[in-house]
């Protein structure tokens, strides 16, 4: 496939690469392997899931609403609020203090990986979530109680503009990574979403690389593909010349050593921005 722009920025060293690790009680990091279907977009994947990492225990809950990415522990850093469902199955609400739920999902999700929600206002006995449904930007309401609240201190940037990720750590930048996109026919979406699982291929030398990231956000032209609902990625691929390029059904492009980096320290629930 033609692409419409072949500059390809260096990558910034993460300095890092993947490491296993002990999960704690607060884990969220969670690895599938499954078989991939053909295909970019990541809803096909199936597989059994095993605990990697552990994220750092949250602040405590407060009784009024407060915005969930302001950290206290310096004006430098900046923690974003990660929920995982407890229960068997999570009901989200259209506002809190209500009886008529708005809809629910099955925890753990079909590839077996425990729920995760990017918190954006915590009460005392509420969360105000992204949730990974269609539309894009839908959000609402979980009990506090069916859920567990760690923290990331990452933040992912995308400018599909530049073809370049961001990458900060409570705030501040570590890397700059050049990204491949979607297509004009096919573009990759813009919005805040979050990411929701890490796969792993069969083939790491296949079209997503060793490590594949789910989103929540969805393709905006896309709602089939495999059987499956057109969830964006951010994976790995078997031609980094595309990387820099716009080249994907929509899904986000690394080079296979970035995003093997990127699978070593980034909790499931960091957010990801996608502009330009």
């Amino acid at each position: 496939m033609r692409s419409t722009d072949t500059t390809r920025p260096p990558a910034a060293s993460l300095g890092r690469t993947p490491r296993r690790r002990t999960p704690g009680p607060a884990g969220l990091l969670l690895l599938a392997t499954p078989l991939l279907a053909a295909g970019c977009l990541l809803g096909a994947c199936s597989g059994r899931v095993t605990p990697t990492r552990p994220a750092a225990p949250a602040p405590q809950t407060r009784a009024t609403p407060s915005p969930a990415g302001t950290g206290t522990a310096g004006p430098a850093k900046r923690r974003h609020l990660v929920a995982q469902a407890v229960v068997p199955e999570i009901t989200w609400f259209a506002t809190p203090d209500t009886d008529a739920p708005r809809g629910q999902l099955a925890n753990p999700n079909r590839e077996g990986v425990p729920l995760v929600f990017a918190v954006e206002e915590r009460w005392a006995r509420w969360l105000l979530v992204q949730l990974p449904v269609r539309p894009n930007g839908s959000r609402g309401w979980l009990r506090a109680e069916d859920t567990r609240v760690t923290e990331t201190p990452y933040d992912l940037q995308v400018d599909r503009s530049t073809h370049r990720l961001t990458v900060l750590r409570d705030g501040a930048v570590i890397a700059r990574l050049p990204v491949g996109i979607g297509t004009g026919g096919t573009p990759t979406p813009s919005g805040r979403f979050y990411l929701t699982e890490l796969l792993r291929p069969a083939d790491p030398n296949g079209p997503w690389g060793p490590y594949a990231f789910g989103l929540s956000g969805f393709s905006d032209v896309i709602t089939q593909f495999n059987g499956a609902n057109g969830i964006i990625g951010l994976h790995g691929t078997n031609r980094p010349d595309l990387v820099g390029t716009d080249a994907s059904h929509g899904c986000i492009r690394l080079r296979n050593a970035d995003i093997e980096k990127l699978a070593g320290i980034l909790p499931i629930g960091t957010p990801i921005s996608i502009r330009g």
